[in-house]
């Protein structure tokens, strides 16, 4: 469970949702959370336009990050050439075993909608405990996130600080920033692909995995 920091935790203001604004209020955001005595921020990369965003946002805010992705193994190769040619400074963290092997070796079978185990096994459990996390969750993704999230959150379960800059953002105001600054991102965007997450993930609509099944059928079989 998440629970919003009552202690210490950075005020910003909620009346103007200009782009200026909101760069500026994260880059604030992100200087006044970051990680005292000499450490780092956890930077949670996936190739997404929400993570490209966030990592211009801490070079603009002067802040240490090491970027981490998270390998799950039914990623779109698409996307994982993006980060090695475009973001190498990356880490490419790999699972012990691949996704398919793990199901069947637990006995988990493929994950459901109220059986996710994949998104603890292959991404929530990846960083150290203590970690000061940077991550681009929004609230406008869905109703959960904006009733879960707020700009610094707190892990019970793992102690993580978790540090949201562009958790007020809309899609547009991504897509304005990432062509104001001439960011690159994954070609998948240009195909029509609106997620670029697992393929296959069972909290995407149906039609959407069946585009992914069409598109990359090697992971159908």
């Amino acid at each position: 469970m998440r629970e919003s920091i009552h202690v210490n935790q950075p005020t910003l203001p909620a009346i103007d949702l200009s782009l200026d604004a909101l760069v500026d209020d994260a880059v604030r955001l992100l200087r006044q959370a970051a990680p005292e005595d000499g450490k780092v921020y956890r930077g949670c990369f996936s190739g997404g336009k929400d993570s490209c965003a966030i990592k211009e946002l801490c070079r603009l805010a002067g802040v240490r990050v090491e970027w981490h992705y998270s390998v799950t193994t039914i990623d779109p190769p698409e996307l994982v050439r993006f980060i090695r040619r475009q973001h190498s400074d990356v880490v490419l963290d790999r699972p012990e075993k691949n996704f398919f092997t793990y199901a069947i070796e637990n006995k988990h079978g493929f994950p459901t909608r109220r059986m996710r185990w994949c998104c603890a096994v292959y991404k929530e459990r990846r960083s150290p405990e203590g970690a000061r996390l940077v991550l681009g969750v929004r609230a406008a993704e869905s109703p959960r996130r904006a009733k879960n999230w707020r700009e610094v959150t707190f892990h019970n379960t793992t102690h993580e600080y978790a540090v949201a800059p562009i958790v007020r953002w809309q899609d547009h105001h991504v897509w304005e920033f990432i062509q104001r600054q001439g960011l690159a991102y994954c070609c998948l965007y240009d195909e029509g692909f609106t997620r670029l997450g697992c393929i296959g993930c069972p909290m995407a609509r149906e039609a959407g995995r069946l585009r992914e099944f069409a598109r990359w059928p090697g992971f159908e079989r």
